[in-house]
């Protein structure tokens, strides 16, 4: 039932004129004259439809609009704006939205007010897809939990991210990720890694539960998955050929990652603890480097020894002591270098075709590696040279139990000596081993 409103004239202005009723159709519009800026707007209402009409201004822009009144006491008469005269609004297709307005009317629904309701869902939806986009997610999960707990995890978890789950989800809402997606995630990564794939749905399972729990998150597309891949625990070590051939083809790298390479071999630590160090760390005079603890996964500052060969690539990187300062491996002076897995395919590139050559042949397959195998080999070829394993740990940067008080303290100098013995012990054998397979040390 059509609401009961008589045609309800905009007010008498300088800016608006109103004149009798019309049949509004296109025939009406093609002969309208336009009012001068002078005169203002004018209205016409239509015949058919009461509350119709068409508002003609000085600019040469027909507008359909319906005017109405609500039944409450002291309801004033407004007017709604339909569109303005083309499509998607011809002069029928808008009679037939005023109708339906009308209609709301009739049964006590304001269209202005629904109208602003449903511009302002539509705003506050616009922002929650801002504020769920995945990147906007993962850095609050990072800021507001992993940062603001100080969480060992750092590293790890941005590595994986940036490396793996940031790029799959990229603008996506964090509310739109299904469970085949987070599965979809899982096998590609796993195609170059098992041991990715299953790190990758342990950060952003973890993620998930923390936005479940304080961001708004209904439910996590990770419930009910399991981890994709076993893993047994890696006991991978490289053979003396093998250290000699990976470092053979290290000078066919961009010089920031064969350095950083070098300095993982030589030293044993992990892959950010080298590729954050800078001058600042560095005492050539005392022959010390000191690993902030923020770098290192255990939290404290590690002390390792700079042996000739350590101290040769070190000066080989800058060899102007004017112009120590800042980062060492960087490619753009203000960030540590990265883009460490598409280095390792380029290692990998490498050694698969120095293999062919008659130099490594004929020692057999280059068995699958991570960097993270040297720090296995170091410790493995320590028990060889009968080396303590507290102070092979020592050079690992393991501590055993907690160390409080004084003992926490003197922790940095800590079996200080040893580790440069064993350190020197270590060069001696990477030294013997290149020379036993004719590759260039350092």
């Amino acid at each position: 039932m059509i609401a009961r409103t008589k045609p309800l004239p905009a007010p008498q202005t300088d800016e608006t004129q109103v004149d009798k009723t019309v049949t509004i159709n296109k025939r009406f519009i093609n002969d309208i004259t336009f009012p001068s800026t002078e005169e203002g707007r004018r209205v016409r209402w239509d015949k058919q439809l009461k509350g119709y009409g068409i508002r003609v201004n000085p600019n040469r822009s027909i507008v359909f609009v319906v005017q109405y009144r609500m039944k409450t006491k002291g309801a004033k008469t407004q007017t709604y704006t339909i569109g303005k005269y083309g499509s998607p609004w011809s002069p029928d297709a808008a009679r037939e939205e005023a109708r339906s307005l009308l209609e709301l009317v009739h049964r006590g629904i304001d269209p202005i007010a629904q109208r602003r309701s449903a511009e302002a869902a539509a705003q506050q939806a616009t922002l929650e897809e801002v504020h769920y986009e995945f990147n906007a997610f993962a850095d609050r999960y990072i800021d507001d939990h992993v940062k603001a707990n100080d969480l060992r995890s750092l590293s790890d978890f941005q590595g994986t991210f940036d490396r793996d789950i940031r790029p799959f989800f990229q603008g996506k809402s964090v509310r739109q990720i299904t469970k085949q997606d987070c599965k979809d995630l899982r096998s590609q990564i796993g195609q170059r890694s098992k041991s990715a794939a299953n790190k990758a749905h342990k950060w952003l399972n973890a993620a998930l539960m923390w936005g479940i729990e304080h961001d708004g998150l209904e439910s996590s597309p990770m419930l009910g998955l399991k981890r994709p891949f076993k893993e047994g625990k890696r006991t991978r070590t490289l053979s003396e050929w093998e250290i000699a051939l990976l470092w053979s083809v290290l000078p066919q790298l961009a010089w920031q990652f064969a350095m950083h390479m070098r300095i993982l071999i030589l030293t044993g630590l992990r892959l950010r603890e080298v590729s954050g160090m800078t001058w600042e760390e560095i005492d050539l005079d005392r022959k010390e480097w000191i690993v902030p603890g923020a770098r290192t996964k255990n939290k404290r500052d590690h002390l390792v020894p700079i042996l000739p060969v350590f101290e040769c690539l070190l000066t080989t990187i800058e060899p102007d002591p004017k112009l120590r300062s800042g980062l060492l491996l960087t490619s753009n002076g203000r960030t540590p270098v990265s883009g460490f897995s598409k280095s390792k395919a380029e290692v990998d590139v490498l050694i698969a075709s120095a293999i062919r050559e008659i130099t490594w042949r004929n020692h057999g397959p280059f068995a699958p590696w991570v960097r993270h195998d040297m720090r296995r080999t170091l410790s493995t070829m320590c028990g060889e040279m009968r080396v303590p394993i507290a102070h092979a740990e020592a050079i690992l940067n393991h501590v055993s139990g907690t160390l409080d008080g004084v003992a926490g303290t003197y922790w940095l100098y800590q079996y200080a000596r040893e580790k440069r013995e064993t350190l020197a012990k270590w060069e001696k054998r990477l030294e013997k081993i290149m020379k036993k397979h004719r590759v260039a040390f350092p």
